[in-house]
């Protein structure tokens, strides 16, 4: 039996490092040929990435994908908002901005509403390994050619084979995968269907196959450490949806609790809420809906990441993403071994 490896599975082994400043660490990437200053997507869900969100993070460098959880028109309205968004004074480029879009009949109209004022799409689906997405992608690079995608979710190098197999060969430098499956924090996928891949081990095995497309992990990021280690294995930048939920560039209000504290909406995909939202029919839900801790701007909590980001590259000996790919060893630990990695020597005044 194969054995797959989760984040607190996985430590990377230290290299030596000459970086006299992490503010010296280059943390600019490439997805599909977009280019980032940041390897940080905002998830395309409805409680993660409105406008406010793609406005922020594309201020820093990263990149927002606008939800499809409302009509064409909204959608294109935000999208619109963001496009056109007075650039700030410290940064040097504009914007970049995301859609989503399904697999539903809506899908065209969708694009021609958003694309052309846009840098990316994410195809947006569950489990992208199906034969309905490898219909709907000839018909798209049929009509749109190079216009760079987000291809989403997939947990296996069989996966993004016959994915690629039926694409141009000419357009596959436009194309990313999101990977993986049922990692989510609210996804109930792996619990209820059985399937699923991890994260880190999705991200390893694809890259291990197909080393020069663009991959974006998604999904069980918690902490800073997470995501040097997707980038450090293979990915080109990861997708957060936790870590950015409950902010106030989050969608929807803040809600004060019985408690006393300040809380926001955070509903996963294929939850009942999402499905309320897309009008479709309440059955086959996989994902949960919570309240979490309001956590105040999103430029904190990036600026937080970013730190340990950067102190993570110092650990690994690399000046950027390219060099802390470049022969990087890990090994698997045991749960003693997450348990030190832990604050451990706490007690209670």
């Amino acid at each position: 039996m194969q054995q797959a490896l989760s984040f607190d599975d996985v430590m990377l082994i230290p290299r030596l490092s000459n970086i006299n400043s992490r503010g010296d660490v280059d943390l600019s990437t490439s997805i599909a040929g977009i280019k980032l200053k940041i390897p940080i997507i905002a998830a395309n869900m409805s409680s993660v990435c409105g406008v406010d969100m793609a406005i922020k993070l594309g201020g820093l460098g990263g990149l927002g994908i606008i939800h499809r959880m409302c009509s064409i028109e909204e959608q294109a309205k935000m999208v619109s908002v963001v496009c056109n968004y007075p650039v700030p004074a410290f940064v040097s480029s504009p914007l970049k901005v995301g859609f989503s879009i399904g697999i539903g009949p809506d899908w065209r109209e969708r694009m021609d509403a958003c694309c052309n004022n846009a840098n990316i799409v994410c195809l947006d689906i569950a489990h992208a390994h199906h034969q309905r997405v490898l219909y709907l992608l000839k018909e798209y690079f049929e009509f749109y050619q190079n216009y760079p995608i987000i291809i989403g979710q997939v947990a296996t190098p069989n996966a993004v084979r016959d994915i690629l197999n039926i694409i141009p060969e000419q357009y596959h430098s436009s194309i990313a995968f999101k990977t993986s499956i049922g990692g989510g924090s609210l996804c109930t996928t792996r619990i209820k269907t059985g399937f699923g891949i991890p994260t880190l081990q999705a991200v390893m095995n694809i890259k291990k196959e197909f080393s020069k497309i663009s991959i974006i992990a998604d999904g069980g990021i918690r902490e800073s450490g997470d995501i040097v280690k997707s980038l450090a294995l293979g990915a080109n930048a990861v997708m957060l949806g936790n870590l950015l939920a409950g902010t106030e560039e989050s969608p929807g209000g803040i809600i004060k609790g019985n408690d006393g504290k300040l809380y926001k909406i955070y509903r996963g995909s294929s939850s009942y809420g999402d499905k309320s939202l897309r009008g479709e029919e309440i059955k086959n839900i996989e994902g949960e809906e919570i309240l979490v801790s309001y956590k105040g701007s999103v430029i904190r909590v990036i600026t937080n990441l970013l730190d340990g980001i950067r102190s993570g590259f110092s650990y690994g000996g690399a000046i950027n993403i390219e060099e802390l790919q470049d022969s990087i060893e890990y090994i698997q630990i045991t749960n003693a071994g997450m348990k030190e990695s832990l604050p451990h020597g706490l007690f209670n005044l």
